[in-house]
């Protein structure tokens, strides 16, 4: 197909389905209300400025257009088809498609995957057609796109039944949901909210979210990108989209439902995706600077403020309002999204108590008095104070109702805003809604109510200030040989688990401290190794069929003497052979001095980004405070200290009641070398924890007092793992 000059530059498929300049409508019907009627009239209605071809095999003339009986009646190229046909005959009408050159495809049918039983076989049929074809194809089960440049609509949508014409703008919205992506869309509209693209993807068979989030990144079209998702298809592929997004200054601003157990059931019976673990996710778009949000209406709240293009130097506010206590709401709300509302210095005070009246305050927040409304010139007096007042990065103005003196009020604000390029929002409450409309006309962001413009500043200032994207190097000293070879001998043996002490070499030829500890097949030889350890020791179940040894009562702590070991060996050799276990063996472990704060790490295989690596407050809190962070595996140190200083309990890594500082270096070390392992070890390591790792004071390091590990399937290396990650019974903290 020739490309056209002057569209943007992305992939050539995605490029004809973003900005198409001929579609055909497979099915197209002559009645503008029916679902395969719409698409038709959308397109007449909204002056798309290309050919529409409508295909009906029946009619010559479809809503006044030539219509054809088939794809090889029409002539030139083909940008886009719109398939109007049921699932039965979509896959035959992809591979016509392939066989008329047509790039890319969309797929309104619904009776797919997510029906069940002959829908399932239907959705391989069509994967079927497109590996065939090569036609990009988007859907099925989908509504549609809606792409305003062009005036291209291939959509059913209802969200178009409103007389209104588009407002185009810089911000493309996906959906994978299709009534709910129109809610947005006609929302968003309603707001003056400009939407460049707007795709529902459906049950995703070929092109996902994060495949469009990648070509509409690259689009000059596009400088903020919305999605609604409910689950995720390609999770390393958003990632790096969400680093082209992060490299091109771009926001994406994510809603994602699945945080509960009945969410994410409902997701996968929507669209037969899967959810996910929402822990993943949430660490994964937080590691990669995706913004994610609640609902729609914190979306469409961020992208009223992300459409200005404006970035936020810092987390200084300044709020001017005419009521003190709409000031003080504002503050209380910004400061739960991590926003300043600093007073200010004695001098711009008095600067500012020159511009308002005696009675207001010109502290920050700036009660400029109800005075306002009867003399609005103290507004642009206050508001060129503030532009100026060099500890200010972002502005508020608070105002109500008074649509009797809103147009002088509106000048004032649009005046302010065009003098500054800071962040700059206005919450007008109660009156007609005319002047949030016209503000909303001149490009300011205008809201109701102090909470929401709060959520989106911070938001903007979250994005503003974002840390630099994760660049971890391997570490130099890794013996990634000497790792694989103790999955080998277990390999060899026909096992999936490792026994804690394997699970300790596996870590050891990362360079993670453990532990001191030796093996032992009778209480003799346990005995020996005490003496050996010498100080403090535990005795602990050695199988790799027993992966947590307290729930048999497998683990003895504090011993002292030969004698003590010796018992304590026996006792659990008993326990072992009572419980069935034939491969029992002993393992004697030295204990730590003086304590410590207790740590879990653990790494897992998931299903959607892979290799992934967990840290959180270990030992009996694990279960206790579910207070743990997550991150796509590699990490660096900075990411890895990071996680750990984002934990609720991170104050226990201070000094606590007279207990040193613990050493949080030594922690990010660690979580950054089993990283690593899992992700050099992806196809191999299925799920790893190491709980507790013992943090000591600072200097002292970390170590792992205990590790188990798990493998793939043996018939499938490089199958992901659904299981999340089980603690590992806690010991009192054995350290070298």
């Amino acid at each position: 197909m020739q490309q056209h000059a002057d569209r943007p530059r992305t992939d050539d498929a995605l490029n004809a389905l973003l900005h198409p300049r001929s579609i055909a409508i497979l099915g197209a019907s002559d009645t503008p209300t029916k679902l395969s009627g719409r698409p038709v009239d959308y397109l007449k209605r909204f002056g798309f400025t290309g050919r529409i071809l409508p295909v009906n095999a029946k009619r010559d003339q479809v809503q006044g257009l030539t219509a054809y009986r088939g794809l090889d009646d029409i002539d030139g190229d083909i940008d886009l088809a719109m398939i109007m046909l049921s699932a039965e005959q979509s896959a035959d009408a992809v591979r016509a498609c392939g066989r008329r050159g047509i790039p890319a495809a969309i797929l309104g049918a619904s009776g797919f995957a997510e029906v069940g039983g002959r829908g399932v076989e239907l959705q391989e049929d069509l994967k079927a057609a497109i590996a065939e074809s090569g036609v990009r194809v988007l859907g099925p089960n989908c509504l549609g796109m809606i792409a305003s440049r062009e005036r291209a609509l291939p959509t059913f949508t209802s969200a178009l039944d409103e007389d209104a014409d588009l407002v185009e703008g810089p911000i493309a919205f996906l959906s994978q949901s299709g009534a709910f992506g129109g809610f947005v869309f006609n929302a968003a509209q309603n707001l003056g909210i400009g939407i460049s693209h707007y795709l529902n993807t459906g049950n995703e068979v070929d092109l996902s979210v994060a495949e469009l989030v990648d070509g509409l990144v690259r689009s000059d079209d596009t400088e903020v990108i919305l999605a609604y998702l409910e689950g995720v298809t390609g999770g390393r592929r958003l990632l790096d989209a969400a680093r082209e997004a992060h490299e091109r200054d771009k926001p994406i601003i994510a809603v994602k439902v699945g945080r509960s157990e009945a969410g994410a059931r409902a997701a996968q019976s929507h669209t037969a995706s899967l959810a996910g673990e929402d822990a993943v996710f949430d660490g994964a778009i937080r590691q990669y600077g995706i913004l994610r949000v609640d609902g729609p209406e914190s979306m469409l709240e961020a992208a009223q403020i992300f459409s200005t293009g404006r970035r936020a130097a810092g987390r200084r506010l300044t709020s001017l309002s005419v009521s003190g206590g709409a000031g003080a709401l504002m503050a209380d709300a910004a400061a739960g999204h991590g926003i300043e509302v600093r007073a200010w210095d004695e001098e711009w005070q008095r600067t500012m108590a020159a511009a308002i009246p005696v009675y207001g305050s010109p502290r920050n927040p700036v009660d400029l008095t109800g005075s306002l409304i009867a003399e609005p010139d103290i507004l642009r007096r206050s508001l060129k104070v503030a532009v100026e007042h060099p500890g200010t990065d972002m502005i508020a103005v608070l105002l109500g109702c008074a649509d009797n003196c809103a147009d002088t009020l509106i000048e004032a604000l649009d005046e302010a805003y065009r003098s500054t390029d800071r962040p700059f929002v206005v919450v007008w409450t109660g009156g007609s809604g005319r002047p949030r409309t016209r503000l909303r006309e001149l490009g300011i962001p205008c809201y109701t109510d102090p909470a929401q413009a709060a959520r989106a500043l911070g938001l903007l200032a979250d994005f503003s200030l974002r840390p630099a994207l994760p660049a971890p190097v391997r570490p130099a000293d890794v013996d990634t040989g000497a790792a694989r070879a103790v999955v080998s001998r277990a390999r060899a043996e026909g096992r999936t688990q490792l026994d804690e002490y394997e699970s300790t070499q596996l870590i050891a030829a990362y360079g993670v401290r453990a532990a001191a500890s030796r093996p032992a097949i009778d209480p003799g030889e346990a005995a020996a190794a005490a003496r050996e350890l010498g100080g403090p020791v535990a005795v602990k179940l050695l199988s790799e069929r027993i992966g947590h040894k307290s729930d048999i009562g497998g683990v003895r702590l504090g011993l002292d003497g030969a004698d003590a070991v010796r018992e304590a060996a026996e006792d659990v050799l008993r326990i072992a052979r009572e419980a069935g276990v034939d491969d029992a063996r002993v393992l004697v472990q030295r204990m730590a001095e003086g304590g410590g704060t207790e740590l879990i790490v653990g790494v897992k295989n998931d299903p959607v980004f892979g290799p992934v690596v967990v840290t959180g407050l270990g030992g009996i809190l694990v279960e206790a405070l579910a207070d743990s962070r997550v991150a796509v595996a590699p990490v660096d140190t900075v990411g890895a200290r990071r996680l750990l200083l984002s934990l609720r309990g991170s104050r226990l890594f201070g000094e606590v009641r007279g207990k040193p500082a613990r050493d949080v270096e030594a922690a990010a070390d660690t979580i950054a070398r089993l990283s690593w392992l899992a992700a050099d070890l992806a196809d191999e390591l299925a799920e790893l924890d190491v709980n507790p790792l013992l943090l000591a004071a600072v200097g002292e390091g970390a170590a792992a007092v205990d590790a188990l590990a798990h493998l793939t399937p043996a018939n499938s290396h490089r199958d992901p793992v659904n299981s999340h990650l089980a603690p590992t019974n806690s010991t009192r903290a054995p350290v070298n």
